[in-house]
């Protein structure tokens, strides 16, 4: 930026000169014009002056007295125009212009100009990609206060959301991005993504009428088809999983991790369905083993508990710290519920082949919701690193207002 203001100054130096400099020439060339007319006029007057003493018209002292005289009509018409030029007032009218212009030029710039968009662009032609998570959420949200319009920054804010586990804040700004950009597949389904995290895994109706209208535009939106084929298997319905997971798995790389997860859901999908169809078989929920469980007691502050009605709602989660931001496994309870003990396990996976194993580290999540909606959540606790497997029960309490 130091390269930006230094030429900006050298510029209006610039812009001053060329207001000051005609004005200075002008005033020197009508001076000296002036002045040696003035003289030759004075040399003139003596020489005839000198004519008429030698032809004897006028006596010398007729002479010295004439010339006297027009010694100080010379005196007086050099300084003429520096008087005149005083009386009008013109040039000390430009010179002051010339004198505000910096400051003009500076308010300008700063009304008009956008210097924090080119201090942004600076940077990113200079500073190469973030290094970090932090350092990309903090890059697109700058450019979306620089460039608010900007229907693609607010897209790629949301993605950085998602990755940044926000999934609430990543709802907004994919909303913002539809106003935007209009009414595109990529858009919607990832904004019904954003709404199913926020909501403790749950399809709300906005969410459901952006898949449909994502599907509408591509048939073939692969986030839609995934998270239509999730919804429909945690409901029960495992043709209707099977049917958007093929959809799905048709336009996958073949050789893909993507692909193979896609074909396990497939595979878990029919092996539901099968057991369904059995004669008197009831479907049950697989039980956990012995030791792949998180023992969780989830309490609520007193003090926030005094503030809300028994119509709130409380989501709890897992997920792994290093991975995508979608919870490995989840509970919905009432805050009527709290306290609670839990033992969370895979029973409670949010994806048909999701399992967590003995050993592993999650991040513990519990977000208060008043109204049901989890997108409109106040209140939130969080252990960073807990253990699966761990005999110790540990202890979440909701008590901090959610960023």
């Amino acid at each position: 930026m130091i390269d930006f203001w230094l030429a900006s100054i050298v510029l209006v130096v610039l812009g001053m000169l060329a207001i000051l400099w005609p004005l200075w020439r002008r005033h020197q060339h009508a001076t000296v014009d002036r002045t040696a007319l003035n003289i030759a006029l004075y040399e003139e007057r003596i020489r005839e002056l000198d004519a008429q003493v030698a032809s004897g018209e006028i006596s010398p002292a007729q002479r010295d007295a004439t010339l006297e005289e027009a010694s100080r009509l010379l005196l007086a018409d050099t300084d003429l125009p520096e008087r005149t030029q005083r009386r009008r007032g013109a040039p000390w009218l430009l010179i002051g212009s010339a004198g505000v212009l910096p400051v003009v030029v500076a308010a300008l710039y700063l009304a008009w100009g956008n210097p924090g968009g080119l201090a942004l662009s600076r940077e990113m032609a200079e500073g190469g990609q973030p290094e970090s998570l932090e350092q990309m959420v903090s890059r697109m949200e700058r450019i979306t206060r620089v460039q608010p319009e900007s229907g693609e920054a607010w897209y790629m804010l949301g993605r950085a959301y998602l990755s940044d586990q926000r999934p609430a804040e990543a709802a907004q700004a994919f909303g913002e991005s539809l106003e935007r950009l209009g009414e595109r597949p990529e858009v919607l389904a990832q904004l019904a993504q954003a709404r199913f995290f926020a909501s403790g895994n749950q399809l709300d109706s906005a969410a459901v009428a952006a898949l449909d209208k994502a599907l509408e535009l591509d048939p073939n939106e692969p986030t839609a088809l995934g998270l239509l084929g999730i919804a429909a298997f945690e409901s029960g319905d495992y043709p209707g999983a099977i049917s958007f997971w093929e959809r799905l798995l048709a336009v996958t790389p073949p050789q893909s991790a993507g692909a193979e997860a896609i074909r396990g859901g497939i595979e878990r999908a029919r092996e539901r369905l099968s057991v369904a169809d059995a004669p008197g078989a009831n479907v049950q929920a697989e039980e956990p083993s012995d030791n792949a469980v998180i023992r969780v007691r989830l309490e609520l502050a007193e003090a926030i508990a005094e503030e809300v009605g028994p119509e709130a709602v409380i989501f709890v989660f897992a997920r792994d710290p290093e991975g995508p931001p979608m919870p490995l496994v989840a509970r919905r309870l009432q805050v009527d519920d709290l306290p609670a003990e839990l033992v969370l396990s895979s029973s409670d996976a949010m994806l048909p082949d999701v399992r967590i194993n003995e050993g592993q580290t999650l991040q513990l999540n519990a977000r208060l919701s008043p109204t049901g909606d989890v997108m409109q959540g106040t209140h939130e606790g969080r252990i960073d690193a807990v253990t699966v497997g761990d005999a110790d029960q540990v202890t979440l309490v909701i008590d901090q207002a959610v960023r």
